[in-house]
């Protein structure tokens, strides 16, 4: 699908955006550098992306979580396009180690910068672009597109916060989405909204959240129960395992002083705390120390050791969905501070009981379902922090199981949402 030139990348915003990326790309080199992540993949961020085999399928998501909701869609097109090779590419290295193993090659994005983008571009042999969610560089994607290869969006989403700036840019983003051949979205309200900031309206399809089109990596009980002997050893069938997954910094102050008056009774209350991204680790490492119980890295344990401690860092990722599996009770992180969540059907889908904050703008549509199915628990002060965690280490927990399953039903009605999206975007690979 040949685009004319003219039709993208035009404009005096667009053209001003350019240029200040071009300026600006001594000093993000120089930020790059700084930074131990940075320095990851260096050259990549400069177009430098070596030498690439025909890969029919070129999948983008920014971190690990868009890549996260892709990998339902990697393992269908490894299952029925087995002959062809898959190239992921992320902004982040933690988002390609998440999708490394679903992928042929992976590469990271480079700086938004034409003579970048051309330069890593020169290196593709793709049949199409899937970009995961909200994922729109302007200058890459016009690149992209002038290029003659088609781009397609699935679990497209454009939050209330990205909205306004996508409105208020309107010259730069409305021709790219215009030229998008395909955007699946899970719901009828993002739907509108790519309408409204300029998406062909045939061209845009409700197939629901891939996401949430996950199986259950430990199945069956006895798996589960190895499971949590595995993260304690020294645990019994009266302990209660709470998990604060994907957890921004400041929340775990939500629930540190819950879980102090516990132990403080004498409760067997057990904490897993997961970060959301690597470079926080010690900072919920420190913050964990000061609470007066004992306190593990998963990095630097045995595994032939017996466990005693209170909490657990998860300070590897890749272990989250091991940790809700296990869990009584699952807090889902970016709720308790103003980010928007990430994803209630992971734990959900295990029949865990899932409790979210008031900031869930990015989860909303789902959230609305499990709200509905009362299969969700909603947390907007301390006291209801509290009195939930006193309820999980309570003869009470067994009525949280009701929540639980119903939140499992909600997510089972985004089964086959990839299934639906690899019919729409096949079409192109064919």
């Amino acid at each position: 699908m040949k685009l004319p030139s003219k039709q993208i990348g035009t404009g005096p915003l667009f053209r001003g955006y350019q240029w200040a990326g071009s300026a600006l790309i001594p000093l993000v080199a120089l930020t790059l550098l700084a930074a131990k992540r940075g320095r990851v993949r260096y050259g990549e961020r400069f177009g430098e992306w070596g030498t690439l085999p025909e890969t029919p399928w070129w999948f983008h998501g920014a971190s690990i979580g868009e890549v996260q909701g892709i990998i339902p869609i990697l393992q269908r097109v490894r299952k029925h396009y087995a002959q062809d090779q898959i190239l992921l590419t992320a902004t982040s290295p933690t988002g390609l180690e998440r999708g490394a193993p679903y992928a042929n090659l992976t590469r990271l994005i480079p700086i938004d910068s034409a003579p970048l983008v051309r330069r890593a571009l020169a290196k593709v042999r793709a049949k199409q672009l899937i970009i995961s969610e909200t994922e729109l560089w302007p200058v890459f994607l016009s690149q992209v597109l002038l290029s003659g290869l088609p781009v397609s969006v699935v679990n497209g989403r454009v939050s209330d916060y990205t909205l306004r700036w996508y409105r208020a840019a309107r010259s730069i983003f409305e021709p790219i989405i215009a030229s998008f051949s395909t955007i699946c979205v899970p719901d009828a309200e993002q739907r509108n909204r790519y309408i409204e900031l300029g998406a062909v309206p045939d061209r845009v399809h409700v197939t629901g959240h891939t996401k949430y089109d996950t199986i259950p990596a430990l199945q069956g009980t006895e798996s589960r129960d190895k499971t949590r002997e595995r993260f304690f050893t020294a645990i019994t069938p009266q302990s209660r395992i709470l998990v604060l997954g994907s957890i921004r910094a400041g929340e775990e102050y939500w629930w540190f002083e819950a879980c102090q008056r516990m132990w403080q009774a004498k409760m067997d209350l057990r904490v897993i705390i997961a970060p959301r991204h690597a470079e926080r680790f010690e900072y919920f490492i420190q913050g964990a120390q000061k609470l007066g119980v004992v306190c593990e890295q998963w990095s630097k344990r045995s595994d032939r050791e017996q466990v005693e401690a209170k909490v657990l860092i998860l300070d590897l990722m890749g272990k989250l969905e091991d940790a809700y599996s296990i869990a009584d009770l699952a807090f889902v992180g970016a709720t308790l501070v103003d980010i928007g969540g990430h994803n209630p059907c992971e734990p959900a889908m295990y029949g865990v009981p899932v409790c979210v904050g008031p900031y869930t703008s990015v989860i909303r549509e789902v959230v609305n379902e499990m709200r509905a199915q009362h299969g969700i628990i909603e947390l907007s002060s301390k006291r209801d922090v509290c009195d939930l965690v006193e309820r999980l280490c309570s003869e009470a927990s067994s009525s949280l199981q009701g929540v639980g399953l119903a939140g499992q039903q909600v997510w089972e009605r985004h089964r086959g949402s990839a299934d639906r999206v690899l019919t729409l975007i096949g079409k192109a690979e064919d």
